[in-house]
């Protein structure tokens, strides 16, 4: 998902499907013998919980984040529906459905799909239309720290019968939070860090109840971003605060931190100035964000010498593509 396209661009609402389609019902034939026949229930993002007569199998993702994760747990095969912004697999070839600003209700509904997976923090009218006139299940994602990526993780392991795989993930997170705050454990001192995203009409940057926000805290920097959300901020507060690290979005030239107000910063004089290589890592939360968190704490703290377990599965597409070789 590229971040500025998800911040500017206005995006034409795909038209609501004429009337005449009728109720959907997604429960479904299945012939698949791996495939359990029992109930299976689970609860999403949002603390609601819905209950399958069976493990689904035709899944429609406008999460680019689950997308990721089904393609890590085996579960790709199931998809039948993606979104504009997934990445991971690349070359992807399934029907895009939609993203987080509308939704193609038609194409769903051709779909088929027994569920439909979304992220953000409520539902909203796209993913409403889809819950209660199509009657089609829209599952919510939107951890707020690593825990609840677990948590999304084995919901979907559950989801599709990849529990083992599931659990294999989430115990290699564990392993790797903990390589992770002991290589960070006699840092006394977080240095302060500005994430520059993009300029929209401003610097534009991340507050701390962001994922990126998270990161940041996680790679043991001290965000001097402390609005909520997204916003712009103040040149003179990026002067007052001085940063000592500046971190650059992927779309962010270097040249921009050559001028006021980041060149009189620490962050510049001292060469604390980082560009991220994939932004993908950064604002969609799934396993591979761990990766991001390694990467970041190795630029600021070399010293600290981190290195996270291998990836305990073995994929076409490891899951560092597109972040490092």
């Amino acid at each position: 998902m590229k971040s500025i396209t998800k911040l500017i661009a206005v995006v034409v609402v795909v038209a609501i499907i004429a009337s005449g389609l009728g109720i959907y019902s997604y429960e479904h034939t299945v012939s698949n013998d791996k495939v359990s026949s029992h109930p299976i229930t689970v609860t999403d993002s949002l603390g609601r919980t819905f209950t399958f007569n069976h493990t689904v199998t035709r899944i429609v993702s406008i999460d680019p984040a689950a997308t990721a994760t089904l393609y890590a747990l085996g579960a790709y095969k199931y998809l039948v529906g993606g979104n504009e912004f997934d990445c991971y697999p690349p070359n992807e070839s399934l029907p895009n459905t939609g993203n987080a600003f509308g939704i193609n209700y038609e194409e769903i509904v051709n779909l088929s799909p027994q569920v439909v997976l979304y992220y953000g923090d409520a539902m909203n009218k796209y993913t409403d239309y889809v819950n209660n006139t199509l009657h089609i299940p829209v599952l919510v994602d939107n951890p707020e720290n690593f825990q609840e990526i677990e948590n999304f993780t084995l919901m979907l392991g559950t989801l599709t019968g990849t529990e083992k795989n599931a659990s294999i993930i989430t115990e290699w997170m564990n392993e790797s939070l903990s390589a992770i705050n002991n290589a960070t454990s006699n840092i006394t001192n977080r240095l302060s860090a500005f994430y520059y995203l993009c300029y929209f009409g401003g610097y534009y940057t991340v507050g701390n109840d962001t994922f990126i926000g998270k990161i940041m805290y996680y790679a043991h920097l001290r965000n001097i971003a402390t609005n909520p959300c997204y916003y712009d901020m103040p040149a003179e507060d990026i002067v007052n605060d001085s940063p000592q690290v500046i971190i650059l979005d992927q779309y962010v030239n270097y040249s921009a931190v050559e001028q006021e107000p980041f060149n009189s910063t620490p962050a510049f004089q001292d060469g604390m100035i980082f560009h991220v290589p994939n932004d993908n890592f950064m604002d969609e939360p799934d396993f591979r964000t761990i990766y991001s968190v390694e990467w970041l704490v190795n630029q600021v703290y070399p010293f600290a010498l981190l290195s996270i377990p291998k990836f305990p599965l073995s994929l076409q597409y490891p899951p560092t593509y597109g972040f490092r070789a």
